[in-house]
């Protein structure tokens, strides 16, 4: 349960004609993790059909991604040969639907190319000018647009300081203008006002502007009902195509990307003449599993051996129930656990949402952190931080509720006299017991991180850290008891100085013991007393909530207008309470299992086990 999966690592030699078998049912069964062997041999050499089956899919991708989706209708998977030959027949209706893809493109050019022609020809419209006859050897006209006050800046300074030049402004659209502006090629001052005044240049010379304005725009109009009519015939051919391909081109993408990546992994393995050697990590409780595959796919002609990993550390692989998998997704965000160390993911799934719970302890913040966890997690990609932070707030949101029926705690207010007889325990008359629950926790909590830790450094060999961790149990426990004796008449004398001074020993051992960690021994009763930060937050939230309740529970009796301003004030601030309870309990509870329990033993910095595997939608073996 505090271990991840045991894994073995093995070596399978195989003739090489068995190869493309053996990998092909390696990567079905999906248990293996790859590595390169360490026999000292040539490596192997990736089959020379990865390339052409790599160009397949490019193609194959795109035309894809021009086909409108279908329903895409399962299809048995084929062999590599089998598969390149039928890509290759299909060769003809791949390029027809990149032609078509090319007509589409080419109609949307030349769409662009109208809409300009058609705003040009617009700017001019109200004057009698020909486009096709705007070339001159002397003499160049251009156009502009631009905003209408520009335009009249332009006049003025025109007039005076240009000669030889002749301008028109043609209202157009809201507050811009039209400027067609003739002047003579060797006029420099002209061309330096144009530019001073940074308008946007019109080109008169453009694709379709080869007459009037209004011939431009009637033919412009003609052309776009024609392309129209193409466009409709390209989407209907596009539209056929897709009944007809869609579903057998997705089944070959799925197809091929499987055997280009078992062509991929040959770089993996070691050959010699005629075998071909493969090395990797699989659990222990599967081991069998992929044997008899391998037996069966070679009709017996392999060998396989358990191989003793001198120095490697075995892939990390975690076992848990699927809703519990965010508690991974988080204690991998800080680490991912090692293979040869307790897994501290099960504690933190335990404490996790009881301290959240003790921290937020009220029904209300508990359905409304429910609810909104809920909408988070459904609104955002659900393989991302934010979703798996989401759910385990939804795990921990049960928890709120539980302990907020638990202290009889409805946004402040206490309600169970209403449906129960349990009356649960006031946070004000009981801060004490809370204070040592908590105390507890802390105590519990931390001597089960060192202990963790002794299991670790004892199974490693690294006996004096080993020794630490015991001596520091013994240091916590005496110091328990030497503090409660001493300060609050827990124990007798006769108990607390011997446990007193036990812990004073206990302490200088384990700091003699610990090496480079000797610094942190002092701090560990301290490491304690921050589990009472649960009783401080749910307390404080608890005194919030009283107050806002005190203050601002609207009634009836006060009249409808002061009802709703009281309504409105004590939803708010309960809001702001929950959000503030929210985060701490949140922000708290993470901290206290990483810092204070996750620093006596976890050191993290496993590999993820990565299985030779995939994952089929429409094809199957």
């Amino acid at each position: 349960m505090l271990r991840t999966q045991q894994m073995r690592k093995i070596r399978i030699i195989a003739l090489g004609k068995d190869r493309e078998r053996i990998v092909a049912a390696a990567h079905r069964i999906g248990v293996i993790d790859l590595r390169k062997s360490i026999l000292p041999l040539p490596d192997d050499i990736p089959p020379e059909s990865g390339a052409a089956l790599s160009d397949m899919l490019v193609r194959i991708e795109g035309c894809l991604g021009i086909l409108e989706k279908r329903e895409i209708k399962g299809e048995a998977h084929l062999p590599p040969g089998i598969l390149a030959r039928k890509v290759a027949a299909l060769s003809e209706a791949i390029d027809s639907i990149y032609a078509l893809s090319t007509r589409r493109k080419q109609m949307l050019e030349e769409g662009k190319a109208l809409d300009y022609a058609e705003h040009v020809a617009s700017a001019f419209s109200s004057i009698d000018i020909d486009f096709s006859s705007l070339g001159s050897g002397r003499i160049s006209i251009r156009g502009f647009e631009t905003e209408r006050k520009s335009a009249a800046a332009l006049q003025a300074e025109l007039k005076k300081s240009a000669k030889r030049y002749e301008v028109i402004v043609l209202p157009f659209k809201k507050d811009m203008a039209a400027v067609l502006l003739a002047s003579e090629r060797s006029e420099a001052t002209v061309d330096e006002i144009v530019k001073k005044h940074k308008m946007k240049e019109l080109d008169m010379n453009a694709r379709y502007l080869d007459g009037k304005p209004g011939s431009v725009i009637s033919v412009i109009s003609l052309k776009r009902k024609e392309n129209e009519q193409k466009e409709k015939g390209i989407a209907a051919q596009i539209s056929e195509m897709s009944e007809k391909y869609y579903s057998t081109l997705a089944n070959l993408r799925e197809m091929l990307k499987i055997e280009i990546e078992r062509a991929g992994i040959s770089s993996m393995f070691r050959k010699t003449v005629s075998t071909f050697v493969m090395e990797g990590w699989v659990p222990d409780r599967r081991f069998r599993e992929f044997r008899d595959v391998v037996d069966r796919e070679t009709a017996g002609r392999y060998f396989i051996d358990s191989l003793e990993a001198k120095g490697e550390l075995a892939p990390t692989l975690v076992k848990r129930p699927k809703i519990l998998k965010p508690f991974d997704y988080m204690v991998e965000f800080i680490s991912i656990p090692r293979s040869d160390e307790i897994d501290p993911t099960w504690i933190f799934i335990l404490s996790f949402p009881i301290f959240y719970g003790l921290m937020v302890s009220d029904v209300g913040y508990g359905v409304a952190s429910l609810v909104f966890a809920t909408f988070i997690k459904r609104k955002v990609n659900p393989e991302g931080l934010v979703a798996n932070t989401a759910s385990i707030w939804q795990l921990s949101s049960i928890s709120a509720i539980f302990f907020g029926f638990v202290s009889n705690q409805y946004l402040g207010l206490q309600l169970n006299q209403y449906f129960t007889t349990f009356h649960g325990f006031d946070w004000f008359t009981n801060i004490s017991g809370v204070l040592v629950a908590t105390l507890l926790f802390g105590v519990v909590q931390i001597l089960l991180g060192l202990f963790f830790g002794f299991i670790n450094h004892y199974e490693k060999g690294h006996m004096k850290k080993a020794l630490s961790k015991l001596t520091g149990m013994l240091l916590i426990i005496a110091g328990c008891v030497g503090v409660a004796g001493g300060l609050f008449n827990a124990f007798p004398v006769q108990v607390w100085e011997p446990a007193a001074g036990i812990a004073v020993l206990s302490m200088l051992v384990t700091m003699a013991l610990s090496g480079a960690e000797a610094g942190e021994v002092p701090n560990l009763m301290s490491h304690i007393l921050s589990y009472t930060r649960i009783m401080g937050f749910g307390l404080a939230s608890v005194i919030l909530a009283f107050l806002i309740d005190s203050a601002f529970t609207p009634k009836l009796s006060d009249g409808p207008l002061l009802f709703i301003v009281y309504l409105v004030i004590f939803l708010v601030l309960h809001f702001l309470n929950m959000l503030t309870g929210i985060f701490e309990g949140i922000v708290q509870g993470i901290r206290l299992n990483v810092v204070e329990f996750f620093g006596k033993f976890y050191e993290g910095g496993g590999i993820k086990y990565r299985p030779f595997s995939y994952r089929r939608v429409y094809t199957k073996e």
